[in-house]
C-alpha cells in the first residue's frame, strides 16, 4: 500500500525577530536633568560620551561616568539624573526582541548588574552614530539598523572573555536547547553538551535568567506550541510531537499548567480573537 506524505509549511510569526531596534538618539543634558521614577516597555542602552550622572534601578543607585553604559530593562522602575556640575552627554538606543536579555547577559549586563565600563569606546560610539534615528517602513533600512545594533553589541561584549565564563556557558546552553527542543533532551544532556555539571548549570540559569534549565526548556517548548496551535491543520498530537512531547496527554497537562488553558481551549480562544 502506497502512503502519501503531506507536508505542511508552518510560517514563523512575522513579528518574531531576535533583536528589533526601534529608535536612536543623542543628548547633551542640562544640570540635574532627570527622567523617572517610571518604567519603560523596551530595552534602552545609554552610552555616556562625556560627563556623569546617577542611575537608580529598583532600590540600587549607580554613579555612571564617561565611557560607561547603563541599561534600562522593560517593566523595571528606574530613574536617571544628570550631574549638577558635570552633566552627562549620552547616546542611546531602544530595542526589543526574544534574544535581547541573552545578548545583554553576554556583555555582563543584567538586572543585578545594569552598568558596565567599555573598553572599545570608539567602536561602540561609531556603531551608535551610524544608526538611523527611527525604524521606518523600508525593509532595507531596517536591516541596516539591525546590522548597526549588532555591531554595537559586538563592541560592548568583551573580546577577551574566556569560553568558560557564565555568560558563554549560558549562550551555549540556550542555543543547544533551541536547536534540539523537539528531541528528548534533559537538563543532564544540556549540561553535558556545555561541559559543566548539572548543579552549576542550574546556578548559571538562576543567576542570569532567573529560571531553572528545566523550566527554560519547558517554557521554550510551550512558546513554540502556542505558535503551532494557530495552524489548525495540525492535530494536538502533532503539535505535541513537534515540540518534543511524545505523550499528547502529558503535553496537554503541561500546556495548561503554563498557560491556564488546554491546547484545544487555547486554539479556540485564538480562533475567536
Amino acid at each position: 500500500m502506497n502512503e502519501a506524505c503531506i507536508t505542511q509549511i508552518i510560517d514563523a510569526p512575522k513579528n518574531k525577530q531576535t533583536i528589533i531596534p526601534i529608535s536612536r538618539g543623542e543628548e547633551k543634558c542640562t544640570p540635574n536633568h532627570s527622567w523617572g521614577p517610571g518604567v519603560r516597555s523596551l530595552y534602552i542602552i545609554h552610552y555616556v560620551i562625556d560627563g556623569s550622572g546617577t542611575f537608580y534601578c529598583g532600590t540600587k543607585k549607580y554613579t555612571v561616568n564617561k565611557g560607561q553604559i547603563f541599561v534600562i530593562f522593560p517593566r523595571t522602575i528606574v530613574k536617571y539624573q544628570a550631574d549638577s556640575q558635570n552633566p552627562w552627554h549620552y547616546s542611546w538606543v531602544t530595542f526589543t526582541g526574544d534574544d535581547a536579555k541573552e545578548i545583554l547577559s553576554g556583555a555582563g549586563l543584567t538586572l543585578r548588574n545594569p552598568v558596565a565600563t567599555l573598553k572599545s569606546r570608539t567602536d561602540a560610539l561609531e556603531a551608535l552614530r551610524a544608526m538611523p534615528s527611527e525604524r521606518t517602513a523600508e525593509l532595507s533600512e531596517n536591516l541596516k539598523f539591525s546590522a548597526r545594533l549588532y555591531d554595537f553589541f559586538s563592541a560592548i561584549i568583551p573580546r577577551e572573555s574566556a569560553e568558560n565564563t557564565k555568560s558563554a556557558y549560558l549562550t551555549t546552553a540556550t542555543r543547544f536547547i533551541k536547536a534540539h527542543f523537539i528531541e528528548d533532551i534533559t537538563v543532564d544532556s544540556v549540561a553535558s553538551h556545555v561541559g559543566i555539571g548539572r548543579k552549576y548549570l542550574f546556578t548559571i540559569f538562576k543567576e542570569l535568567l532567573g529560571t531553572s534549565p528545566k523550566d527554560y526548556i519547558t517554557d521554550y517548548r510551550i512558546k513554540r506550541a502556542e505558535e503551532y496551535l494557530l495552524n489548525e491543520t495540525l492535530s494536538i498530537g502533532s503539535v505535541a510531537y513537534s515540540v518534543g512531547y511524545r505523550d499528547s496527554l502529558a503535553f496537554s497537562k503541561i500546556f495548561k499548567s503554563k498557560t491556564g488553558l488546554s491546547p484545544s481551549e487555547y486554539r479556540e480562544k485564538n480562533r475567536t480573537q
